[in-house]
């Protein structure tokens, strides 16, 4: 909240301040504040006792009935130097209640001619106050939800108070949840988590926050908050769409960073295409992979009886989108959405406000809301949706080719409790040309209930060939409608979500050259097929080894494959130096690529083929049970040597590994010297417990810091 825009308010001579929020804590502790700094008294009106003391909370005359209008009296009889009203629950009690309206009216005019700078009137609301009779006396403050920032200083001091310990990865995950919450929230869940586990909060935390924070948003009914499952792996083709978003996490997983390297938050996607391609299946998916909350707006909900209903629906349904940054937005058949807008009638007119109210939201919207809009006919999207600047991208959205759809089959099958065997799934993706994603599953549920009404064990190949047969596909449905979808997407030049059948041969083509440097084209391609990668993996040449090592998608087999094959150089024993040095870098590049497990790392350590800093180093791969196997929390402190001394700098920071006698702050100590405070191990720092300009006094923390169980002291 804007504190000092609210005194310098008043100070004005603003008779009449309005603070829109529900953090009700944190808006009276700056309500206090303003009111400290102005030396004014506060005076408190709500709707359960009437006139209350503001700190207790308890009623000025017991048993009174709180009616405002009569209430409102008490300051028309007072003398209003040196003090602050405060209206809580302000919109809800005056929207059936004139007189009150009037007589607020009156004396806000009062203060303004007769206390200028002397007193002020606080209406406290989660909405904003729209009577004619006061809204240009009132000047409207927010007490926001939590941005980043502030979310980073109290989830800080909440560690520190109660001494719990936390990785990097899960801060960062934990802080990002907590953003755009109210405080109270924040400090409800925090001591939830604390009472579950204690002093250390593990990775299993994050999952934990954040169904917390989905029950608490919920709640509003303006959005419905869809729980996904549906993990991106399990969508079949679209490697173009899958990529793209796997780009955008990494932005979303790090934005503070980002965001200060000058890279605005993701906008946001739209998906067109056909019916049953896996649209709406992509949309939760976008949820899983960044593991954030899933919300889905229908706009047909919105549409209030009341005049100016459906506009105040639509801002309190994005405001809680807002407040649950980071966040996916999820608007489905888009084009249903806002159909008939710029038309005539009362409900096209409210369909054109809202769709201008969303695009101007869309454009400069605050926070991390990803927004992925479908749509099956783009035909019957407003045009104005489909510049740049509302979405990153718009991607088209077609029938799976032959290979998709083998991977489509691949997945729904493997999904089942019992997944056939042997099938020919390159026949089957033959057999269903045409065949959207949906038209698959269909084929699958139709032959599963026939084996269920055989009584056979399990799904067969005639059987689902049977099935295919049985299956009009949406293709042959829709065969005008599609060859219409289709011109237009070409013509409009839509980014194909797919790649194409030639693109991809092409690709894995290449790393069949006999040239080096197209096996290493081909080795650095993310679009490569996983067998290739593999097979690159185990080129004979290093250059085109370590390229598909550096490639993201490079598979867990394939990164096993190169640790498995290396050992440590012998110098008694005859051999090539720089061969081995060149397995080495291949062993560092598998051992910090993201597919890399904790547990091979484990396994390696304990082959003793990792040294003790380099696990140090790669303790944020492992899960919260695989590090307590490994580590111990080792705590340095200000040594009993020095009595107090202020904090100067602080030269080690949370993730990083420090040495033994690595200086970690500086401080003045009791004799006004300058002194340097050293590791005492090895070890990764998981807390820093001071704060620049801070006085500690011996023997209290300084950081906290994780060592390998059998190392000791690490040199």
């Amino acid at each position: 909240m804007d504190i000092k825009g609210i005194i310098e308010a008043i100070r004005s001579g603003v008779s009449g301040i309005q603070i829109l929020g529900q953090d009700v804590n944190r808006i009276d502790e700056e309500i206090e504040t303003v009111a400290t700094v102005l030396d004014f008294k506060v005076k408190e009106w709500n709707l359960g006792y009437g006139w209350v003391d503001f700190k207790t909370k308890r009623a000025l005359k017991p048993d009174q009935n709180a009616l405002l209008y009569q209430d409102l009296k008490a300051i028309a009889d007072d003398d209003p130097t040196g003090r602050i009203y405060v209206i809580q629950n302000a919109c809800s009690v005056l929207k059936d209640d004139i007189r009150a309206i009037a007589r607020l009216q009156q004396e806000l005019l009062r203060i303004k001619r007769h206390f200028k700078g002397q007193a002020a009137i606080f209406f406290v609301s989660k909405e904003s106050i729209e009577f004619p009779e006061l809204v240009d006396l009132l000047i409207p403050f927010s007490c926001s939800p939590l941005s980043l920032e502030q979310v980073d200083g109290i989830f800080d001091s909440l560690l520190q108070e109660y001494s719990v310990t936390v990785t990097t990865a899960v801060r960062n995950s934990l802080k990002s949840i907590f953003s755009g919450m109210e405080r109270d929230r924040v400090f409800q869940i925090f001591e939830t988590l604390k009472n579950k586990y204690k002093a250390t909060f593990p990775q299993e935390s994050v999952g934990d926050a954040l169904a917390l924070k989905k029950r608490e948003l919920s709640r509003s009914g303006l959005l419905e908050l869809v729980d996904s499952q549906i993990d991106i792996s399990q969508i079949g083709g679209l490697e173009r769409l899958k990529s793209w978003l796997r780009n955008k996490k990494h932005i979303i997983d790090d934005l503070t960073k980002a965001q200060g390297l000058g890279i605005s938050a993701p906008k946001g996607v739209l998906l067109a295409g056909m019916p049953g391609c896996g649209k709406s299946m992509s949309a939760k998916a976008v949820s899983s992979l960044f593991n954030v909350p899933l919300f889905r707006l229908d706009i047909g909900s919105l549409m209030g009886k009341f005049v100016g209903e459906s506009e105040a629906n639509m801002k309190a349904a994005l405001k809680v989108a807002e407040q649950a940054s980071p966040c996916v937005l999820w608007i489905d058949e888009l084009e249903k959405a806002f159909s008939g807008i710029n038309g005539t009638g009362g409900s096209t007119e409210i369909t054109t406000r809202l769709f201008g109210y969303f695009l101007t939201w869309m454009q400069e919207k605050p926070g991390a809301v990803f927004v992925v809009a479908t749509a099956n006919d783009i035909t019957h999207i407003p045009p104005e949706l489909l510049r740049r600047g509302r979405f990153d991208e718009i991607f088209y959205v077609n029938l799976p080719s032959e290979r998709e759809r083998k991977q489509i089959f691949a997945v729904k099958l493997n999904q089942l409790t019992l997944p056939p065997k042997g099938l020919d799934l390159a026949e089957l993706a033959t057999l269903s040309k045409g065949f959207s994603g949906a038209d698959i599953e269909c084929v699958i549920n139709d032959a599963l209930e026939s084996l269920f009404r055989s009584n056979e064990p399990v799904l067969t190949q005639p059987l689902i060939k049977k099935h295919i047969d049985l299956v009009t596909p949406i293709s042959v449905v829709l065969k005008e409608k599609i060859a219409v979808y289709q011109t237009l997407f070409e013509k409009l030049s839509l980014k194909a979500a797919s790649l194409a059948e030639e693109d991809l041969e092409s690709i894995n083509a290449l790393s069949d050259s006999d040239a080096v440097s197209e096996r290493e084209n081909a080795a650095s391609n993310e679009f490569i097929a996983s067998e290739k990668l593999i097979q690159l993996v185990n080129d004979q040449s290093p250059v085109v080894r370590q390229a598909a090592l550096k490639n993201p998608q490079c598979p867990f087999s394939g990164l096993q494959q190169v640790v498995n094959r290396y050992c440590k150089f012998d110098f008694s024993k005859p051999g090539s130096w720089s061969n081995n040095e060149i397995t080495k870098n291949e062993f560092e590049l598998a051992l910090q690529h993201p597919n890399m497990s904790g547990e091979l790392i484990l396994e390696l350590h304990s082959k003793q083929l990792i040294d003790a800093q380099k696990l140090l180093s790669l303790a944020h791969k492992l899960s919260f049970e695989e590090r307590k196997k490994i580590f111990e929390l080792a705590t340095i402190k200000l040594p009993r040597s020095v009595t107090t001394g202020t904090v100067q700098n602080i030269l080690c920071f949370t993730g990083n590994i420090v040495k033994y006698n690595e200086i970690l702050i500086e401080i003045d100590n009791e004799r006004g010297n300058t002194q340097k405070i050293n590791a005492s191990v090895d070890g990764l720092v998981v807390k820093v417990c001071v704060k620049t300009g801070e006085t500690i006094h011996a023997g209290e923390q300084i950081v906290q810091i994780l060592v390998p169980k059998s190392q000791g002291r690490i040199n």
